[in-house]
């Protein structure tokens, strides 16, 4: 079986998540954890949301307070999942690339740094529910991608299943989806227009670059 491992935002619908703003909310409740957890005050400063949640996880080493954080965290991004939520549009050509792929017997799952709650409501929103054998949101995980906790669920998944798995590839839209996939050793398919700059996606060399979802099937199945 052909295995297509989807990123959700800025892939299956358009990039509308406060990046920066979501920050700004989340450093300060930090701080304050910074010299009692001996954390490394410029890599905060300077990771992204995804790198500073996984480093969090894995430096700090009280697991009280590691879930203390965590949880005022969550609810930061949980509060921009609910923002973008309100924005987010079906990217043109999903259902019939989602459709085909189904069709031709490949298998479906999603990774995503989106939380269950908000994953949920789009998915039924959009009516792709169906499409999936398994969702991954980043409360089913500790760490975010692009460290690949979620895809060792997905592999698990279909081996615990009994099918063989041929080849699989990751669609995303970011440089973390890119590093994503090639820690997991996989290809990985990229689209324009979301989270990342295409020059940025392109200077990460994933294996497609791609315009649209529907130039996917043309590669999937030639």
């Amino acid at each position: 079986m052909n295995i297509a491992i989807f990123d959700f935002e800025g892939t299956l619908v358009d990039f509308q998540w406060q990046l920066k703003a979501a920050m700004d909310e989340v450093y300060p409740l930090i701080e304050k954890y910074i010299v009692p957890c001996n954390l490394d005050q410029e890599f905060i400063k300077q990771a992204d949301y995804c790198r500073l949640y996984n480093y969090l996880q894995q430096n700090i080493s009280s697991p009280d307070i590691r879930q203390e954080i965590i949880n005022k965290i969550d609810k930061v991004f949980d509060f921009f999942d609910a923002d973008a939520a309100l924005r987010w549009e079906l990217n043109p050509g999903t259902h019939n690339l989602l459709t085909t792929l189904k069709e031709a017997d490949w298998g479906l799952s999603l990774a995503s740094n989106v939380g269950r709650k908000a994953l949920n409501l789009m998915l039924k929103k959009f009516s792709l529910t169906d499409y999936f054998d398994l969702t991954i949101s980043r409360n089913e995980v500790d760490l975010l991608k692009p460290e690949i906790e979620g895809l060792n669920f997905i592999k698990s998944y279909y081996r615990e299943n009994l099918l063989d798995i041929d080849q699989t590839c990751m669609v995303g839209d970011s440089v973390t989806d890119i590093e994503t996939a090639r820690n997991a050793g996989i290809n990985v398919a990229i689209l324009v227009n979301g989270e990342d700059k295409t020059d940025r996606l392109r200077a990460h060399r994933p294996d497609y670059l791609l315009d649209n979802l529907s130039d996917l099937e043309k590669i999937f199945l030639s």
